[in-house]
């Protein structure tokens, strides 16, 4: 697997609307950031795609970036903010998750929903490094990725393999523990909240929905 490999899946299935990810309402417990947020918060989405939470978002009082890394969706999401008249509050950039182009400590929040668990191994650390890097103190990391419980995705059963890595179509997926995820932001965040959340059916995907605050 190689992100370049990757990045041709995603674009191509964007271009052709085949981007059913984008369907998924995983992203629906993101407005829970409305609880701990006063209005006009800044937030930061990683890997935001089309912009469906950046929208929601800015719809509730917040200003928002979305990082993606496909300029043709920047473009494309950039274009829909000026036919909206929201160029105000909402913004799309290109730019990469592992090398945030953006100065320290600026975002009072920022959420990934699905990406982190496309990400190499090796770059977990650079991954949460960035995330923490970006936030101001106490600023809240909200997260929505793939969970280990989840009994069957696609062809696989993750709840009952050793293993924890998935590859279809050249992408990687990888199915998160609750304690890999406390490891793996622990150095640098508080975990308020780490629960599971299964928007189809308790038998479908599971993902591990987590809030996280910058120590």
């Amino acid at each position: 697997m190689s992100y370049e490999h990757q990045d041709r899946f995603f674009a191509q299935a964007y271009r052709t609307g085949t981007d059913h990810w984008s369907n998924i309402p995983y992203g629906r417990r993101a407005h829970e950031l409305a609880l701990y947020l006063p209005k006009g918060s800044l937030i930061l989405d990683l890997g935001t795609g089309r912009g469906k939470l950046l929208f929601e978002l800015a719809e509730l009082g917040f200003r928002v970036i979305g990082l993606e890394n496909n300029a043709e969706m920047v473009k494309r999401g950039n274009n829909q903010i000026k036919e909206k008249n929201n160029e105000s509050d909402i913004r799309f950039m290109e730019g990469s998750a592992l090398d945030i182009p953006l100065a320290d400590e600026c975002f009072d929040a920022v959420a990934d929903i699905g990406l982190l668990h496309h990400i190499k191994p090796e770059d977990y650390s650079t991954y949460a490094s960035e995330a923490a890097r970006v936030l101001k103190p106490g600023g809240f990391f909200f997260l929505v990725t793939l969970s280990k419980a989840t009994p069957q995705y696609l062809s696989w059963h993750p709840n009952q393999e050793d293993g924890a890595d998935f590859e279809h179509e050249g992408v990687r997926y990888h199915f998160f523990g609750d304690q890999e995820l406390r490891e793996l932001f622990e150095e640098k965040f508080e975990i308020v909240q780490l629960e599971h959340d299964h928007p189809y059916s308790p038998n479908g995907t599971t993902f591990a929905v987590a809030l996280l605050k910058k120590k």
